[in-house]
Parts: structure tokens; sequence; C-alpha cells
């Protein structure tokens, strides 16, 4: 749920009523803008021209009576100064009118008026040089140009006219817009003004209200008393402030401290009994308690160690240094891994594993754990150690001493089986057989133990060297093929020519590409085909085996690595050690081994070894 808090309630209303003002103002001013602008227009544009006409008209009317006095034998009348002046007049307001043209045709009217005008000019002068004057020609002739040329006037002042009585009705018609526009926005803010006045004052007191009589419960020692309205402002975070302080009040009124005391004591006593090293840090890295067990390691009393910062500490102690290592650098979990910490206490060897675990706590009337401090745990695993490592050596000892006579047991069987030793019935030739498969079972199985025992002991002798992968592939070929074809099982090979040469031990390699390739024969119906694969990205070059058998179930893929495991209700039985042994020969070679499988599909077995560098 998204939060809104109380100063923002209160932006936001004041803020809108704000905007309403702000816009009420930007419209009423812009349409009185407009209406200043149209109504100075109106009267700059069509009223000039309105003004033109009316100075035309007169212009026009005085030379027509000029011009009648002329040709009426009232030559002394005539006045060429006054004549020129209404020229002069007419020329300059027709000159205004066409620099003000506003409407559409007011163009070509004006044109019209100046072509008949300079007409009706030009009729009088030659009209006057004849001699004496024609009256006939004079009504005939000038005073139709006259008339024409004033009809024109008129018609340029009817079409102002009616603009301006258009732009009238548009002006008052936009005026009367901006007064509804701006009546329902004044309309709009009073509603939400009247809303705001009635409802905010009445949210903000009811939760004081009660805020007031939770608090006056709380002094008279009630501490059960909790504030259930809900609001995702201040408000509600003052009733969830208020209700935290009520239970605490609350847990700390029913709590008994004496009961508390012997409580840690009791903790106290069992964390000194236990045969681990114990220390504890808080949340500052200052060591709060260390059992007896750690201080005999740190050679140092508890009273010495409460309160010391954790990385001072280090620098003075060298099996707490020990202890920090990579503390402060990784996550808690990072420290799962079993790495044994070797330290040299009292003259002797010994050998503890560390676990850092994180403790977080939830306080009383809070919903989110807070990290509290580290609990350093070291065990001492030195005895196990010993104890693997002669289990090692025995597994070593036992499997080398027994390859002798298991591999002379093999021999006197293949002697017997040799018809110039002698015939032998079908059924001691079955029992032969039997021998045989056990025999060699039994020498696989020492063979792998011995394998083991050198991967678990660390004495795996690598010879690393730059070799292509089809020499591995040409090597384990023809063994192979002759296993699948003991099972009607058809082996495809798929590589390509220009794979990259790649560093690892050629033996081992061969040993772990064998191995998966009879697992899959092992584990594939009769006639099915077993696919071989070689492919190379631009790092590594990845092996791959792939069978059609009844697959893996997706919880095992990762178990079928380990030592011994076997995957449940499988139809074969094997010793379990094969792929624990071929994952350790395919790491140690800094390679990268797994597999992939869709129950009742199939199985793919892959592992990846590095491209040797270029020179």
């Amino acid at each position: 749920m998204i939060r809104i808090n109380l100063k923002n309630k209160l932006l936001f209303g004041f803020g809108f009523l704000f905007f309403m003002i702000i816009l009420l103002w930007i419209i009423g001013g812009y349409f009185i803008y407009d209406l200043s602008n149209r109504s100075a227009a109106m009267l700059k544009e069509n009223y000039q021209t309105v003004e033109s006409t009316r100075h035309l008209i007169q212009s026009i009317d005085e030379l027509k009576n000029q011009q009648i006095k002329y040709f009426l034998d009232q030559r002394q009348l005539f006045s060429d100064s006054i004549y020129f002046q209404n020229k002069n007049t007419f020329n300059k307001h027709l000159s205004d009118a066409q620099n003000n043209i506003t409407e559409v045709g007011e163009q070509l009217i004006i044109e019209q008026l100046t072509l008949t005008y300079t007409s009706y000019l030009n009729t009088f002068e030659q009209l006057k040089k004849v001699n004496p004057p024609d009256s006939q020609n004079i009504f005939q002739t000038l005073i139709p140009e006259y008339t024409a040329a004033r009809n024109l006037i008129l018609d340029l002042w009817d079409m102002n006219m009616d603009a301006i009585g258009a732009k009238n009705r548009l002006l008052k018609s936009t005026a009367h817009r901006a007064f509804v526009i701006i009546s329902l926005i004044g309309t709009f803010c009073f509603i939400i003004s009247a809303l705001f006045f009635f409802r905010y004052p009445r949210n903000i007191a009811r939760p004081i209200g009660e805020l007031i009589r939770g608090i006056t419960q709380i002094a008279n020692r009630n501490y059960s008393q909790r504030l259930n309205f809900q609001s995702n402002d201040e408000l509600g975070e003052l009733a969830n402030a208020f209700n935290s302080m009520a239970a605490k009040l609350d847990e700390y009124e029913h709590s008994n401290v004496s009961e508390l005391v012997f409580e840690k004591k009791r903790i106290d006593t069992i964390i000194n009994n236990m045969k681990d090293a114990i220390i504890g840090l808080n949340d500052k890295n200052e060591i709060i308690f260390s059992n007896t067990y750690a201080c005999s390691l740190l050679q140092m009393k508890e009273p010495a160690l409460i309160g010391k910062q954790a990385t001072e500490l280090a620098l003075n102690n060298p099996v707490f240094n020990l202890l920090l290592h990579d503390f402060f650098e990784k996550k808690p979990t990072d420290f799962k891994e079993f790495k044994p910490i070797r330290m040299v206490l009292n003259d002797k060897v010994r050998y503890f594993t560390r676990e850092i675990l994180e403790v977080n706590i939830t306080k009383t009337g809070e919903s989110r754990p807070i990290q509290a401090g580290y609990v350093i745990v070291l065990k001492n695993v030195t005895r196990y150690l010993e104890q693997d490592e002669a289990k090692t050596n025995f597994i070593a000892t036992i499997s080398h001493e027994l390859k002798t006579p298991i591999s002379s047991l093999k021999l006197n069987l293949k002697l017997l089986d040799d018809s110039r030793i002698g015939q032998l019935n079908q059924e001691q030739l079955d029992i032969v057989k039997a021998l045989k498969s056990e025999t060699n079972k039994m020498l696989t199985l020492t063979s792998e133990l011995l394998d083991l025992a050198q991967v678990e002991s660390g004495n795996i002798q690598l010879n690393l060297q730059t070799i292509s992968p089809l020499k591995i592939l040409e090597y384990i070929k023809e063994t192979t093929e002759n296993t699948a074809k003991t099972k009607q099982i058809t082996l495809e090979f798929n590589t390509k020519p220009s794979l990259s040469k790649i560093t690892a031990d050629y033996e081992k390699t061969a040993w772990v590409l064998i191995n998966l390739i009879n697992n899959a024969i092992l584990y594939s119906p009769s006639g099915k085909t077993v696919h071989v694969s070689v492919a190379q990205n631009e790092r590594e070059v990845i092996f791959a085996v792939k069978d059609f058998g009844q697959g893996i179930e997706p919880q095992y893929l990762e178990l079928i690595f380990q030592k011994f495991f076997r995957v449940p209700n499988t139809r074969e039985k094997g010793t379990g050690m094969g792929l624990a042994i071929a994952k350790e020969f395919i790491t140690k070679q800094n390679g990268k081994i797994w597999a992939e499988s869709v129950p009742s599909q199939g199985s793919t077995f892959l592992f990846s070894l590095p491209i040797a560098p270029s020179k």
C-alpha cells in the first residue's frame, strides 16, 4: 500500500487550491487579454478603414462638385487649390485603406476603386480640352464613372461595417464562454474547498483524541491499552509507535529481573561447559562473551576479552587473527564449506573447523528482524582428520596388497580356461566364467579404491601436457567399441577435425571418458545408440556422452558424484566410486564435470578441460 504522510496530504490539498486559484487567474487573464486584443484589433483595422471610406466619399463628392462648376460656365468659381487638395486627401485615404486590408475581397474592391478613380480623373482631364464643353458627354461619361467609384467606396464601407458586427458578436461569444469556464472552475474549487474544510479537521482530530485517551490510560498503568485506527500517514506511525511502547512497557511490567539473571547464568554455564570454542560478537563487532575453551585457545581470561573490538584484538593475538581471516570480506553463509584451520598449540598441531552464525532478533512490537551480532564456533576435528588419514592409508595399503593375489587368481583362471591344460565340461566352464567375472569386479574395485586413496591423500600425480582431444578419442575408441558389442550397443562419435588442443593428463582423462562410456553402455537397453561428442567454445573443450537409458531424477544429479552413492532402483549394481574419482581427476586438471538428464529419456554426462594457451 502506498504511504501518503500527513504533510503530503496537507500540501496536496492546499497545493490543489493554490493551483486552482492560479488556474483561474491565468484563464481570466487570458480571456481578458484576448478580448482586449480583439477589441483593439477591431478598432485599429475595421474602424480605420471605415474612417478612411468616410473621407474618400467626402473627397470624391467635393471633386465632383468642383468639376460640375467648371463645366457649367462657372470657371470663375473653380478653385485649383481646393481641387488638388481633395485629390491629395483622396489619394492619402485610399493609400491608408490599401495598407489596412483585413477582410477577404477587400483587396479586389480597392484595386477596382483605384482603376475607376483614375479613369474618372482622366475623363475629366480629357473633357477639359473640349471647347466648348459637351454637356452630354459630361453626363454620359464623367458622372457614371463618379457614381461607380462612389459605389465601390460604399461597398468597402459596408464590408468593414459587416466585419465589425461579426467581430462584435464573436467578442460577446468569447466573453460568455470565459464567464462559463471561470464559473465552472470556481464551482469546482468551492466543492473541493468544502470537502477539505469538512473532512480534514475530522480526520486529524479523531486520531489525536484517541491518542490523548490512550496516553491517559498508560499514565494510569493500563499497559494493555492500544490504538486501533489505521492510517498510512504520520498518525498511523504514531499509533504503531504508541502500541510498540505500550507492548514494551507491558512486557517490562510483567518481567522478573531475578528470573532473567538466573537464566543468563544457566546459559553461561552451558556455554562454558561445551567442548567447542564459542565467541560472541555484538553488532559493533565487540566481544560480548567467550567460553572457557575459547579463552584457553586465545590464552586470555574472559574479563580481558569482554568489550574488546574484534579488529583490535586480532592485531595483538595471532590465534584470533587466524579466526577472523576473511571474516569481514565474506558473508556468514560463505563459511559453511569444510576448511580446517591449522593451529600449533603447545607444540602440537591441531585442526579446527570454523562456523560463523549470524544472530538476528525481532524486537517486541516490531515485525522486521535486525542483525544483532555473530557467534564464532570452533570445533576440534584433529582426531577425525587423523582417523580419516588412517582410513585412507589403510585403504591404499589393502588395495595395493590385494591387487597382487587378485591378478594371480585372474592369471590362474585364464590358465584353467586354456584347453592345453585340459578339457573342462560345460558346468566347469560356467564356474570358471563366473569366477572370471567376480575376479574382474574385485580387480576393478581394488583399482578404484587405490585411486580413491590417492585422491583423498592428495597424492594424485598429474602428467599435464598439451594434447589433441581427437588423440584421446582414438585411444579409447577400440576398447569401448568392444565393450559395446557385447551388449549390442552402437557407439556414434561426433567430432570436428579443427578442435583446439587441451592441457590435460592423457591417461586420467582417457580413464574418465572410458568410465562415462562404460556407464552409458551399462545403463542402456540392447540395440540402443550411445553418442560421444566433442565440441569447444572460446575457453574450453567439452566432452559429452549421451545415452537413452532410464535417466536420473533431478534430485540425484548432484549426489551421483559423491563416494559410494548409487541412484535408487537402478537395475545395474556398481561400486559407486567411479564418478567420484572421475570428478577428482577432472577438477584437479582445472576442469568441470556435470550431468544432465530427463527421466525415462536418457542422460548426458559432460566434462570440460581448458584449451591449451597458444605459444
